[in-house]
């Protein structure tokens, strides 16, 4: 009996580091120039400290309003997405960063802003593991000109929320994605953080007339219209948060 355990035990180990865990970060700046200082500052410290710590990939985001339909939302915000393949190491993720002498003198500014002044004045964070079929966080594009899509999809309850996961999965979504030139990033299950339960993606484009002209085959794709009248997937996901982002010079994805 111990012995299965142990070999259950190990198994569930090596399943879980076979798929990132991906963590995304939303720094809410009081202003648009803060919010771009701060994009510089983590281009050029954070992310190869983030590396140094063992995520592999990195990235340093913002949101344009002329990306968003004119939707100023976001604009005062940096967005940062970094996958590693260990929860423990997330969760040592600013012990690690307060360790790296490197980092604390390159990201000084960050430190050194007076209590009424800081770069930045909230931090929210959720935390997801990548889906079985995209188990890896990837860079699809390189252009710099390209464009990421971060996409929440609230459920209103978690059964329906595994479903709408088994139909990108099982149901072949993610398929349809590909064949209509939306490449993902990443797919992820939310374990942590806000608008839970959720799913969340993040696909690449070479560009923002890619995006629009991928997003309109894929709403006419036989694929997507079959899925679409499959009452199994009905009222899967009753929100859908979208955000077009534009990647720093440094980012890795």
């Amino acid at each position: 009996m111990v012995k299965y355990l142990v070999t259950v035990a190990l198994a569930a180990a090596c399943a879980v580091s076979a798929r990132d865990i991906i963590e995304i970060r939303q720094y809410q700046c009081s202003s648009i120039e803060k919010a771009q200082k701060l994009n510089t500052l983590f281009d050029s410290a954070l992310i190869p400290a983030l590396n140094r710590a063992g995520f592999e990939k990195v990235a340093v985001l913002a949101a344009l309003p002329e990306l968003n339909d004119g939707k100023t939302n976001w604009q005062k915000s940096v967005f940062v997405i970094a996958s590693t393949t260990s929860f423990e190491n997330l969760a040592r993720r600013d012990e690690l960063l307060a360790t790296d002498k490197v980092f604390m003198q390159d990201a000084a500014a960050l430190f050194t802003a007076p209590m009424k002044d800081p770069l930045f004045d909230s931090l929210e964070s959720s935390v997801l593991q990548a889906f079985v079929s995209c188990p890896r966080v990837v860079q699809v594009n390189k252009n710099p000109e390209r464009v990421l899509q971060l996409r929440y999809y609230n459920s209103y309850t978690l059964e329906r929320n595994l479903k709408k996961i088994a139909m990108f999965e099982d149901g072949g979504e993610i398929q349809v994605f590909r064949s209509c030139g939306m490449a993902p990033v990443f797919f992820g299950t939310a374990v942590a953080g806000g608008r839970l339960p959720n799913l969340t993606y993040l696909l690449g484009f070479e560009n923002a007339a890619a995006k629009e002209a991928a997003w309109n085959t894929f709403k006419n794709h036989p694929g997507w219209l079959k899925l679409k009248a499959d009452p199994q997937y009905r009222d899967t996901a009753n929100k859908i948060t979208n955000i077009v982002l534009v990647p720093s010079k440094a980012s890795q994805f």
